[in-house]
């Protein structure tokens, strides 16, 4: 019965122009989203090869400077833009990919595509994930939104209770039509996007494949709430035309105003440093307690200098056997590595506290925890800028002490002259960025998944209930 009531509603499917018309423009619109996708990463991995290469050169052929100087002058770390940007891009465009890694200084990522962006595009970005979550569902409430109202208003519901059709064939017979139909237009995006993302030139995230597993189950389960939403409100409406004013009225709260709103009153609530003031915050607690002439930067000085005479046996500074304003540049480094990890820990808790209450506005719009773990799962969410950015910043103090040792170990009594030449440059390592694998970066996510499998929950309940009373009033009728 359940494959007859389905193979009933793909016929009429294929009948009603207007389906066709709504399939056929998801359809471009997803192809279109996938093959500019794949255009938009492959330029910037492009764009990224050029700039690693760049930046290699520059810093080998440099010449004979400080090694201090030269950790001012520095090198930039450069994140990958991996191969499920394609299908979701997240918040590659918003957050930066490249960070300078200077000395006495933790600077945040810059090269934000989205700051040349037009006012449209950071409404809304045309990649297939998006296209997915917003119209996917508008596809399936055309498809079912006279699903039971129809039926009741043509009278041909009461002939399928004539017939021995139950409420729950009904009901599944109908989902199994628009979730099988909606579920291979996602497929197809999801298939489209992992041809173009295994194109050569873009590197993969680990875990690729049971990644792009995790997000064929998100968004076939996405779909299904939106199924059985359409049927329980369908079924619940006395007129079709009820239903699709009902329907679209979820639409709009769910895919367009939830994701909206939802950020920015978490930003509102919970709001976090603007750029200039932290950066001023950053230098202003890192750099004048250390090197100011406040009684406290000035005993904080005497006692690096006090531990390091009484470290080598010695009296005063000429007599050490290392270049001691190289000691005290590294000393430095390491208090403002402390300043250093306390506010970056603070920054992540309050985009940590405008997720939570971001989550709360999901309980609304299934799409907000949708586009939650779409991002975990492509590795382009806020934890995978965060993991790339305290792995720079690992690299950073590793780097820095690596070219303020070459001071402290052959530097001697030259102080600030001594001077290191092309040599030592080509000897430096590389910044080489390694993303996590699926367990780390679903790990913030979990909050998300309850919410969208409550949602499914939810949706089925309201779709039983509303065929129910349907088959329970034309019975009473």
């Amino acid at each position: 019965m359940i494959r007859a009531i389905a193979s009933k509603e793909f016929t009429q499917y294929w009948r009603d122009g207007r389906v066709v018309t709504v399939f056929g423009i998801v359809a471009l619109l997803g192809l279109a989203a996938t093959v500019t996708g794949w255009s938009a990463v492959s330029a910037m991995e492009r764009e990224r090869a050029a700039a690693v290469a760049m930046d290699r050169e520059i810093w080998d052929t440099q010449g004979l400077k400080n090694p201090h100087s030269a950790a001012h002058f520095s090198r930039y770390a450069f994140q990958p833009t991996f191969n499920l940007a394609v299908f979701d891009p997240g918040l590659t465009e918003y957050v930066g990919n490249a960070i300078w890694l200077e000395a006495h200084y933790r600077d945040p990522a810059t090269l934000r595509p989205i700051e040349d962006a037009v006012e449209i595009q950071r409404i809304a970005q045309l990649n297939p994930a998006w296209v997915i979550q917003v119209f996917a569902p508008l596809l399936i409430f055309v498809l079912l939104y006279g699903a039971v109202a129809a039926e009741r208003e043509s009278g041909t519901l009461r002939q399928l209770m004539a017939a021995g059709v139950r409420p729950v064939s009904l009901l599944l017979g109908k989902a199994v039509s628009a979730f099988s139909l909606t579920g291979l237009l996602v497929c197809g995006v999801l298939v489209g996007s992992a041809f173009l993302m295994s194109a050569e030139g873009i590197e993969a995230l680990p875990d690729t494949g049971l990644r792009t597993v995790g997000l064929v189950v998100l968004y076939l389960v996405y779909l299904a709430v939106f199924v059985f939403l359409a049927l329980g409100v369908s079924a619940l409406s006395s007129r079709s035309r009820t239903a699709l004013a009902g329907l679209l009225g979820i639409w709009i709260v769910a895919t367009v105003l939830g994701p909206r709103v939802g950020p920015e009153v978490a930003g509102a609530l919970a709001p976090a440093p603007s750029a200039p003031e932290f950066a001023a915050r950053l230098e202003r607690e890192s750099s004048d307690p250390f090197w100011g002439s406040s009684e406290e930067a000035v005993e904080r000085r005497q006692r690096v200098m006090d531990g390091l005479l009484a470290e080598y046996g010695v009296e005063t500074v000429a007599q050490l056997p290392i270049n001691y304003d190289g000691y005290l540049l590294q000393a430095s480094e390491e208090f403002g590595n402390e300043v250093f990890d306390a506010m970056y820990d603070e920054l992540w808790g309050s985009y940590e506290r405008q997720r939570a209450i971001a989550r709360v506005f999901a309980l609304i719009s299934p799409t907000l925890a949708a586009q939650n773990v779409s991002m975990a799962l492509a590795g382009t969410g806020i934890h995978a800028y965060r993991h790339f950015a305290d792995e720079a910043e690992q690299f950073r103090r590793e780097f820095v002490l690596l070219l303020n040792q070459e001071m402290i170990d052959h530097g001697g009594a030259e102080g600030y002259a001594y001077v290191s030449g092309n040599d030592f440059w080509e000897q430096n390592p590389d910044f080489e960025y390694a993303a996590p694998g699926i367990g780390a970066a679903v790990r913030g996510v979990w909050g998300d998944v309850m919410i969208l499998l409550l949602w499914l929950a939810l949706a089925i309940a309201v779709a039983a209930a509303g065929v129910r009373r349907g088959f329970l009033g034309e019975m009473a009728a």
